[in-house]
C-alpha cells in the first residue's frame, strides 16, 4: 500500500503554483484537495519594475525569493538572459528552477531556503547594487540584512499577493473530516485566518476546526505562523514535505 493511502490532505498553495506538489501528493496514495489561499496579481503600474529591468545589467546581485517573482519578471522583461547581473541568488530550488526556465542561471542557492540562509552565505557584498524584486506583502527581514552587509538594495514591487478563493472549500472539508492541510508560506496561513474570521469563525472555533486535522509547514518560517506545526519539513522543499507527512502518518497511524 502506497504511504499515504487514504489520506484526504488539503493544499493552500496558490493553484499555479500547486501542480509539484498535487503529484507528490497523488503519486503516494493521498486525495488532494486545492483550496488556494492566496493568488499573484500582476502590478496595475509597472512603471518600476519596468525601470529596474531596463538597468537590470548594471546590478551585481539579482535575488529572487520566490518563483512569482521570476514570473513577473519574465511577464516584464521577456528575454532576461541579454541583460543578466553580474549574478544571480535564488532563495531555494523552486525560484532557481524558475530561473533557469527563463535562462538564467543561479549562481547562489542557500543550503537553508530562507532569507537568512542567504545572507549567511552570500559572502561579503559591501558597496554591491543589488536588485530584490518581490511581492507587495513580502517581510523585510532580507533587504535589511543585505543593508547591514553594506549592499545598495533596491527593493521593488514585482507582483501583488491578494486572497485566493479557497477557503469555503476548505472550511466544508475541515468540517467533514481531512487528515491534513499543508501551509507553504505564512500568507496562506494569515488569508485563511482572516477568510474564516470574515465568516464570523472566531480563533476558539478555528482551533476545534483543526483537532484532528495534521498541520504540515514547508519551512520554519511558515510554522511560526502557524497556530501549531505537526509535520516541518526537513528540507524545505516540495518532496522533504512529502517526506515529513510519511514519517509522521507512520509514527500517528
Amino acid at each position: 500500500m502506497l504511504p499515504l493511502a487514504n489520506r484526504r490532505v488539503i493544499v493552500t498553495r496558490a493553484a499555479e503554483r500547486a501542480g509539484t506538489l498535487i503529484d507528490a501528493l497523488r503519486r503516494h496514495g493521498a486525495t488532494p484537495f486545492v483550496c488556494p489561499m492566496i493568488a499573484s496579481q500582476p502590478l496595475a503600474d509597472p512603471a518600476a519594475l519596468d525601470a529596474a529591468l531596463a538597468r537590470l545589467a548594471d546590478y551585481d546581485w539579482l535575488i529572487v525569493t520566490s518563483a512569482a517573482a521570476v514570473d513577473a519578471l519574465t511577464s516584464r522583461g521577456r528575454d532576461l538572459h541579454p541583460r543578466r547581473p553580474r549574478r544571480v541568488g535564488a532563495v531555494g530550488p523552486a525560484p532557481a528552477a524558475a530561473l533557469a526556465h527563463a535562462g538564467l542561471a543561479a549562481d547562489l542557492i542557500p543550503a537553508d531556503y530562507r532569507a537568512a540562509g542567504l545572507l549567511a552565505d552570500i559572502g561579503s557584498i559591501a558597496g554591491q547594487r543589488v536588485l530584490l524584486p518581490q511581492a507587495d506583502i513580502a517581510q523585510p527581514e532580507l533587504a535589511a540584512g543585505l543593508r547591514a552587509a553594506g549592499a545598495l538594495v533596491d527593493v521593488v514591487v514585482a507582483y501583488h499577493t491578494v486572497p485566493g478563493d479557497g477557503v469555503d472549500l476548505a472550511l466544508e472539508l475541515l468540517r467533514s473530516g481531512v487528515d491534513a492541510m499543508i501551509f507553504t508560506s505564512p500568507s496562506t496561513i494569515r488569508s485563511l485566518w482572516q477568510g474564516l474570521a470574515a465568516r464570523g469563525i472566531d480563533d476558539p472555533m478555528i482551533r476545534q476546526l483543526f483537532a484532528s486535522t495534521v498541520i504540515a509547514c514547508i519551512g520554519p518560517t511558515t510554522a511560526a505562523a502557524a497556530p501549531r506545526a505537526d509535520v516541518v519539513a526537513e528540507p524545505h522543499t516540495v518532496s522533504g514535505l512529502i517526506a515529513a507527512l510519511i514519517r509522521y502518518f507512520e509514527e500517528h497511524p
